[in-house]
């Protein structure tokens, strides 16, 4: 199981990692590689590291450390959007986060300030939350409520919720069917635009379509009705995680959340030790990842609050930053 969490975590990370370079740009299918990259000069992530994350990962740091000590609430998650916003140390923002954060600082409304947007933005916080919540029907609420803090499109909800029972049925039932169920089931009872999306992508997988002309089909931008779609058709097309991680991250467009979610996939159908290990290694923040993974199997309990009278004054300490990591790669 714990493999799974790692890979499931680590293997969403990496994805966003290899797809960052890609982001915006156009798809190149000819002599496909895999491995870190740089982005062109001038490009919005140009001044990332190959083996550095964009925002995609950024909202699974921040959502994964709320779950994994059990302090999760909506709150503060946006105080740690809002926070991040005023450092301006998000990494080329999804639009509809950072509208979202602009409309929490000039309105001072944390939980109600979320943009309609059919961005694929948060989608990503469906991996901590399909790692932090044994209990489906207790997962959903919580799940929606956090991406209601930035985007309030029922496609954003199912496509979100979806994916997170995707992932969560996969690591406790190894079945892809039982999966990808999951994931239909939530799209049709949420919006039925995007289950009939999801099904064309699986029915163009099935006639052995080639992938740039699915790709041309399905559609590859930032929203989330061709994202999720495209990620479903490479992670049926492509059954071993390099080749899968390899062609993701070559669609362009919204190539990091796209990669993404089929690192996501990947880990948690066969777990970290079948990801490229020599890039995992070199992963940002690698180590902590993997904390956060062996926390999130077993969230710590909250701890009871000190007696006022033992409490002694301390001066306030800045929290430790998610930002600079001294990170560098090897």
């Amino acid at each position: 199981m714990l493999n799974k969490y790692k890979g499931c975590l680590l293997g969403a990370v990496l994805g966003d990692a290899l797809g960052m370079p890609g982001e915006t740009t156009v798809s190149r299918f000819i002599g496909v590689t895999l491995g870190f990259k740089r982005a062109y000069k001038g490009h919005p992530n140009h001044d990332l590291l190959p083996g550095q994350y964009t925002d995609d990962s950024q909202l699974i740091l921040i959502a994964s450390r709320l779950l994994a000590e059990a302090s999760w609430d909506p709150e503060s998650y946006a105080k740690e959007l809002l926070r991040t916003y005023n450092l301006n140390k998000f990494r080329y923002p999804d639009g509809t986060i950072y509208a979202a954060c602009k409309r929490m600082k000039t309105t001072d409304n944390l939980v109600g300030s979320g943009v309609y947007s059919d961005s694929a933005g948060c989608v990503s916080l469906a991996v901590p939350f399909a790692l932090a919540y044994k209990d489906r029907k207790e997962m959903a609420p919580r799940l929606l409520e956090a991406c209601n803090i930035t985007h309030t499109h029922p496609a954003v909800h199912a496509a979100t919720l979806g994916f997170a029972l995707l992932l969560n049925t996969l690591i406790e039932t190894g079945s892809t069917d039982a999966g990808y169920k999951a994931l239909f089931t939530a799209a049709e009872n949420m919006d039925p635009d995007l289950a009939a999306r999801l099904k064309n992508a699986v029915r163009i997988e099935g006639t052995g379509m080639q992938i740039d002309d699915a790709l041309a089909a399905i559609g590859n931008s930032s929203s989330v009705y061709h994202t999720l779609p495209l990620a479903v058709f490479l992670c049926k097309r492509y059954d071993v995680p390099d080749e899968l991680l390899a062609y993701a991250s070559a669609c362009g467009g919204n190539a990091d959340t796209l990669t993404l979610l089929c690192g996501a996939f990947a880990g948690a159908r066969y777990g970290i030790s079948a990801l490229p290990q020599d890039l995992v290694a070199q992963l940002e923040r690698r180590s902590e990842f993997e904390l956060l993974a062996e926390k999130l199997l077993n969230p710590q309990k909250p701890e009871p609050p000190v007696p006022e009278k033992t409490v002694t004054e301390k001066s306030p300490e800045e929290p430790e930053s998610i930002y600079d990591s001294g990170w560098e790669p090897e």
